[in-house]
């Protein structure tokens, strides 16, 4: 029920366990769903006790602030139904582009045409294949900057952190959360794309939105705010160091950030071991070390003293 309210199933659960004083169980995700609780307001943290904060206060501000972005929502779309509705039909600064071919070319132009700042969403289905993007390694040399948040779903793919990795080492600020709703690019605050995949269980040809004019690239801008704000921050640029000899009093290092960056996100201990390419007993050999160094007695302790501390 509280999925409708902004909750993941995970800090559902999470929640409903501290409300009814269950003891909240260590693991990879644990630590992401208790700060996703606190920053929503229904969870306070008290040195390694969590509590819940009146639910009846928060439920209640949370639900409200629901309901203000469904109205603002709702104006938008009663906007965009008038206009669709006068003259002959056509909607001002909004274009449709439908079938895999139209869709990648008009996303390389707007990539292209970039000058400062694009915004992004990056989620399946990937219906070209997952590879380098050297579009965006190129304008990053030129110093423009990215932010893209990727779906969870993203990570489960081979070789995705080191592509991503090899982005986030040219400059790229990436981050990663659950659900993003559609393929969204933004270009220096002036043109937007939204992408969608095919109606069907398979994939067919995606269609697109392209958006042009202030009015409409500010929707888009505000929906990226909203995904960017709920994001873990990704840290996957390649290690330069070997996770076999580390020096303990440098933590964290680039491995440390690579390990950290997926658990938080959710992988499994395999799965993270498996992407980066380092054994099972590597990656939780590492956390055990950096459990000792940070004191912490479980990795629930972990994932708050690296977001206390700004690890990631």
């Amino acid at each position: 029920m509280l999925t409708a309210l902004g909750l993941s199933e995970l800090e559902q659960q999470v929640y409903v366990d501290v409300l009814r004083g269950r003891g909240v169980r260590a693991g990879e995700a644990t630590a992401a769903a208790l700060e996703g609780l606190r920053e929503l307001g229904l969870v306070g943290v008290d040195g390694d006790r969590v509590y819940p904060t009146p639910p009846d206060l928060a439920l209640d501000s949370l639900l409200l602030e629901r309901m203000r972005q469904l109205q603002e929502a709702r104006l938008g779309v009663r906007a965009w139904v008038q206009s669709q509705q006068s003259g002959d039909g056509t909607v001002a600064g909004v274009e449709t582009v439908v079938g895999t071919a139209a869709v990648s070319q008009v996303f390389d132009q707007i990539l292209r045409g970039a000058q400062e700042e694009v915004l992004g969403f990056d989620r399946p289905p990937y219906l070209g294949g997952y590879h380098d993007n050297p579009t965006e390694l190129e304008l990053l040399g030129r110093g423009v900057r990215f932010r893209i948040v990727y779906d969870r779903r993203t990570l489960d793919r081979a070789g995705a952190p080191g592509r991503i990795g090899r982005c986030v080492a040219a400059g790229e600020e990436a981050r990663v959360a659950s659900g993003v709703p559609a393929k969204l690019f933004v270009a220096d605050g002036r043109i937007g794309m939204l992408s969608f995949p095919g109606p069907g269980e398979v994939p067919a040809e995606p269609w697109a939105f392209v958006v042009r004019g202030q009015t409409w690239v500010a929707v888009l801008e505000a929906l990226f705010a909203e995904v960017w704000d709920r994001g873990t921050p990704l840290r996957l640029a390649p290690a330069a160091d070997e996770i076999e000899n580390l020096d303990r009093g440098t933590v964290p290092t680039p491995a440390d950030r690579q390990i950290l960056s997926l658990l938080m996100a959710g992988l499994p201990d395999k799965a993270v071991a498996s992407q980066l390419g380092m054994s099972l007993r590597t990656v939780q050999r590492r956390l055990r070390q950096l459990m000792d160094v940070t004191g912490s007695a479980t990795r629930m302790q972990l994932g708050w003293y690296v977001a206390r501390n700004d690890w990631l």
